[in-house]
């Protein structure tokens, strides 16, 4: 059994001019197709070393460096921003616990220890060693932004929440508004231009912090416990019991500006 295919021309012009067929139109194409190489993913990360040694090792004979940010190193060389963070695993015995998230912004690095509490039943020391690590949410290397008080990081497996940041890193986001917008009181209080009819927000006394996340998140313009300590920072009052408060007003008039 065999299949035709083609034919040559004179018999294509025979069989249209005596028989009235077109040979062309059965013409079936049995030539080769081009072979297509699938790209070959990089090998997974063994461990050892940096992934990004580890990847250059795979694309060169003779591996070379990766390259370093320069400005970065030379502006953010020794800058620490330290987060306090607790489990919320929902696991008793972790309740007690807590941790110190420490973020590298020369190099992206983030490290993560336990710190000594009493009764605890766990022993201060490195939960994460100092390396870049993979946000499971983004499946991203960490950066700035995804640390503020209020998020909620993965770590080893373990959610946690982080409650707090030291005065430098509080001092530092709020120098550089334009890599972390949590730490910018502009932006802010323009997100919160929607309560302007609010009288809460116009009482000269000031608002609760708590009060004023209750009335963004039911006017659909929900703040971050990050955004409520920048605008504490900027326009805090203290109320006659010595609670803190937030000027409304002023927010309001800088969010109209």
């Amino acid at each position: 059994t065999v299949m035709l295919y083609d034919c040559d021309d004179f018999t294509r012009n025979f069989s249209q001019d005596y028989l009235g067929i077109d040979q062309f139109e059965g013409k079936i194409d049995v030539s080769d197709k081009p072979v297509k190489h699938r790209k070959l993913a990089p090998p997974p990360h063994n461990g050892i070393g940096k992934p990004e040694d580890s990847l250059i090792s795979t694309q060169m004979i003779v591996p070379k460096a990766p390259k370093i940010d320069l400005a970065k190193m030379m502006t953010k060389t020794g800058e620490i921003l330290r987060f306090e963070a607790k489990f919320v695993n929902g696991e008793p015995e972790d309740e007690m616990r807590r941790l110190v998230i420490s973020y590298y912004p020369m190099d992206d690095e983030v490290m993560v220890a336990e710190i000594p509490v009493r009764n605890s039943g766990h022993m201060a020391g490195k939960f994460a060693a100092k390396r870049r690590i993979h946000n499971p949410d983004s499946g991203e290397y960490f950066k700035l932004t995804d640390f503020f008080v209020g998020a909620r990081p993965f770590f080893s497996g373990q959610p946690l929440l982080i409650t707090r940041a030291d005065e430098h890193c509080l001092q530092y986001l709020e120098a550089h508004p334009e890599e972390f917008p949590y730490a910018d009181f502009v932006s802010c209080c323009r997100q919160l231009a929607a309560l302007a009819e609010e009288p809460e927000m116009n009482d000269p006394m000031g608002i609760d912090p708590d009060r004023l996340k209750e009335l963004a998140f039911e006017q659909g313009c929900p703040v971050v416990d990050h955004e409520i300590i920048t605008l504490l920072r900027r326009y805090g009052l203290e109320s006659d019991d010595g609670t803190p408060k937030i000027f409304g007003p002023a927010v309001l008039e800088t969010g109209a500006s």
